[in-house]
């Protein structure tokens, strides 16, 4: 397993190392939290989602890119600008350095936070989890593209730490500071509101409440109240920087994207009514606080279900899968330390469907090559009944004794 992994990180620093001229001029998406922190710096930030504003900044402080018309827009909330608002102090390629080194911090602190939850995590040096995450391609892909993904998922362990030790108002405040990528962060919290943790929601929204102010305390209430028709429009056409279905792991993709290619109108009814069904299926039929099975592999299944109905899911943003890929291990593992045959193999059961999402090769030459991401979906459409599964097999493992003992 560990040659495994360093071939693969091997792998991921060629590909970097071959990649830092593009990184030096500004190609990657680090550009566009650059660009908004340094609007906010310089007394822009009224004009934040001005594509004209941003594409002029962006030449100023970044450098043109000959095959680039306009501006590599930022379509994120107002308040996550400020992240990056010390990082504009440095020239961009330093202040890129910066955030990626900033990330590999916050991938020792996700280490540290796992392991108060996770015995088998404990058995392995923390730098080995480490490389380990770096090893995994969507992870890798933040550090070559800049992203922030990273601290979503730090954020995400948190709230999951802090759900485990029953203190759901705590949970709810992390989850908010995930804000910055609501499409995950919401659907998680309506789930968990589902499963009777309403305390969770109301740390949710009162967090959110607040970065909201805040962002109209920087941008002004037009902007915060425009923003999410900006969103949309960007999100929807990839020429002004959006991501074409073919890019997009999930159901979306899936049906508008390659394998399938449905037409636009039919492929977004599919698309739409299959996040909805999956949604319900996953926030409904586990929605009890019975000990039903881990509460991990629960939160597992609502956040591979979370990434598969998110209607823009990029590749980076599986970063957040690191928390069901450790946590249905530390299950499988503590399962497999049993006597029994069977449930050694159901283990693995749990975890086979996503062994594809941890070779890098099977997301890199569709990604570089063929621009077809997309069939992604499926072996997390596999994941989820894996888990799902075994949350029934748990279910009815528990019933059995109570219906003999009632006999």
């Amino acid at each position: 397993m560990r040659v495994f992994v360093l071939g693969i990180l091997g792998l991921h620093l060629f590909l970097f190392f071959s990649l830092t001229g593009r990184i030096k001029r500004g190609y990657p998406d680090f550009t566009v939290y650059y660009t908004a922190a340094k609007m906010f710096r310089v007394g822009l930030g009224g004009q934040l989602y001005n594509l004209r504003s941003q594409y002029q900044v962006q030449k100023n402080y970044v450098g043109s890119i000959p095959s680039r018309h306009g501006p590599l827009p930022y379509i994120h909330p107002p308040f996550e600008a400020i992240i990056f608002l010390p990082l504009t102090y440095l020239p961009y390629p330093e202040a890129f350095a910066v955030w990626d080194l900033l990330n590999i911090c916050m991938l020792f602190g996700l280490g540290c936070v796992l392991r108060r939850s996770l015995s088998a995590l404990r058995l392995i040096p923390l730098w080995e989890f480490v490389v380990a995450c770096m090893a995994f391609f969507p992870v890798f892909v933040c550090f070559l593209q800049g992203q922030d993904s990273i601290l979503l998922l730090l954020l995400g362990a948190l709230g999951f730490n802090a759900l485990e030790n029953e203190d759901d108002l705590a949970a709810g405040c992390w989850f908010g500071l995930g804000m910055f990528k609501f499409q995950f962060i919401l659907p998680l919290v309506v789930v968990l509101h589902i499963w009777r943790r309403r305390r969770a929601a109301a740390g949710f929204v009162t967090v959110s409440c607040l970065l909201v102010l805040a962002s109209a305390a920087l941008v002004g209430w037009h902007n915060v109240l425009h923003y999410p028709a900006v969103a949309v429009e960007i999100g929807n056409s990839p020429g002004l920087g959006g991501t074409a279905a073919e890019f997009v792991p999930n159901l979306r993709g899936l049906a508008l994207g390659w394998p399938l290619h449905l037409p636009h109108a039919i492929g977004v009814a599919v698309g739409l009514l299959s996040s909805v069904a999956l949604f319900l299926f996953a926030a409904t039929k586990w929605g009890n606080r019975s000990k039903s099975g881990s509460f991990g592999l629960k939160f597992s299944l609502a956040i591979v279900v979370c990434g598969l109905v998110a209607w823009q899911t990029n590749m980076h943003d599986l970063s957040l899968l690191v928390l069901p890929l450790a946590l249905t291990a530390d299950y499988a593992l503590c399962a497999s330390t049993q006597k029994n045959g069977k449930r050694s193999w159901n283990a693995f059961a749990l975890l086979a469907p996503a062994l594809p999402l941890l070779i890098s090769p099977l997301w890199m030459i569709p990604w570089l090559v063929k621009g077809k991401v997309s069939f992604m979906a499926i072996p997390l459409l596999g994941w989820v009944w894996s888990i799902t599964h075994e949350l029934k097999r748990n279910r009815e493992s528990i019933a059995a004794p109570q219906i003999s003992a009632s006999i």
